[in-house]
């Protein structure tokens, strides 16, 4: 749940929303159908935009497998994936901190402990530059901050 509607909800108890309070929860409820529009939409294209990233990734990393396995690239695009779903999720719910929370201090502290941040910089760049891509500028606008927010705390 967004954290400012769960903390209006429970700020307010036993008592009645005031007129401001009213409004913040009037347009959280008003922007649902066009975040589960533009959700539906992220979902139904991430093979495509996973497709373009991992295509322009691997030649960056030509010894990627021999450092890390045979499994190494299907790694990286579950990766990617698990990144994507949890960007598009808390989009859905307009919550930043569902996405650090449920996903992005775990996954930053595996990064760090195989020492893999400089190696996976270049594909979050990918996912942001090839955003116009695939995708219109709303979605686009709407996922940007979240990728944003997951490539600055796993490989900035």
């Amino acid at each position: 749940m967004n954290l400012i509607f769960a903390e209006l909800i429970q700020n307010t108890e036993g008592r009645y929303l005031h007129p401001d309070e009213l409004k913040s929860l009037h347009d959280y409820v008003e922007g649902i159908p066009k975040r589960v529009r533009i959700y539906q939409v992220l979902q139904a294209k991430e093979s495509e935009l996973l497709d373009r990233v991992i295509e322009k990734f691997q030649p960056m990393l030509p010894n990627l497998t021999r450092r890390h396995g045979a499994l190494a690239w299907e790694r990286c695009r579950r990766d990617l994936s698990m990144v994507w779903r949890y960007c598009c999720m808390a989009m859905l719910l307009n919550d930043e901190d569902y996405l650090r929370d449920k996903l992005l201090y775990w996954l930053e502290t595996i990064l760090k402990s195989f020492k893999m941040r400089d190696e996976c910089k270049p594909a979050y760049k990918l996912m942001l530059d090839y955003l116009p891509y695939v995708f219109g500028a709303e979605e686009s606008e709407m996922i940007r901050p979240y990728l944003i927010l997951a490539k600055t705390m796993l490989v900035s």
